[in-house]
């Protein structure tokens, strides 16, 4: 396998695709604000840092997935350029591995599906919807939240990193994660972001992806996971 070029950086445990918490008393209960922007990452803080940052919701509110999506909405809070239906970029296919070939297969319903906040149809998906249903394909059951995704299997070096593999991106480590795609190998990923339209393949390297990147997990029962598991495997008893 091509050896990853893109950097790991630490994953934090407070990791959110949708939404960070904050430990506060009713007192000290303040407003957070956030955006969407173009890449389908989610910023969010305490303060109102730019015109991009809209009222969200209460620190002391409990905020699920689907109130998120419902705030994000109602405030318009999409700070990238607007997001049109049937503008999908050209997918980077490519030769792919066997294992990669078989993702994409599983993903065959989904592909230049348009980007959708909450979605998780070919009609309309986004970056968590995507690689919960991909995955469900395998027999693999995620909770549709990225930083509960990211909670799950185990950790993967880049240097390891093989198809079947979920990346998880981040713009910035104090609010967690805010991105999530599915590793095809040579350097490439599948995921649904606005700035493509909705889903496709895309490379990381020389891209914002590769900058924002942070971890990279494995689940027991993922496409390849048996085949990486044997190859390590494999490459350990030649050490020996």
């Amino acid at each position: 396998m091509r050896r990853p070029i893109f950097a790991a950086r630490r994953l934090v445990a407070a990791a959110a695709c949708c939404l960070p918490f904050w430990a506060v008393s009713p007192a000290q209960a303040r407003t957070v604000y956030g955006y969407e922007d173009s890449l389908g990452m989610l910023h969010t803080s305490p303060n109102k840092l730019s015109a991009h940052y809209k009222p969200l919701y209460d620190s002391e509110a409990k905020a699920d997935h689907q109130a998120l999506v419902k705030a994000l909405r109602e405030q318009n809070a999409l700070g990238g350029p607007p997001i049109t239906r049937g503008a999908v970029l050209p997918a980077d296919m490519g030769p792919l591995s066997e294992i990669g070939e078989r993702i994409l297969r599983a993903a065959e319903p989904y592909l230049g599906a348009p980007y959708r906040l909450g979605g998780d149809t070919p009609a309309g998906i986004d970056c968590s919807g995507l690689t919960k249903a991909v995955y469900a394909s395998f027999g693999c059951s995620l909770p549709r939240q990225s930083r509960l995704q990211a909670g799950l299997g185990s950790a993967v070096a880049t240097t390891e990193l093989a198809p079947g593999d979920l990346l998880f991106f981040a713009t910035n480590l104090d609010v967690g994660i805010s991105h999530v795609g599915i590793y095809l190998g040579s350097g490439r990923m599948l995921h649904s972001s606005p700035r493509r339209g909705g889903v496709g393949v895309d490379k990381l390297s020389g891209t914002d992806y590769e900058r924002w990147f942070v971890a990279a997990r494995r689940l027991p029962r993922a496409p390849g996971a048996d085949a990486s598991d044997a190859g390590a495997a494999a490459r350990k008893a030649g050490r020996k």
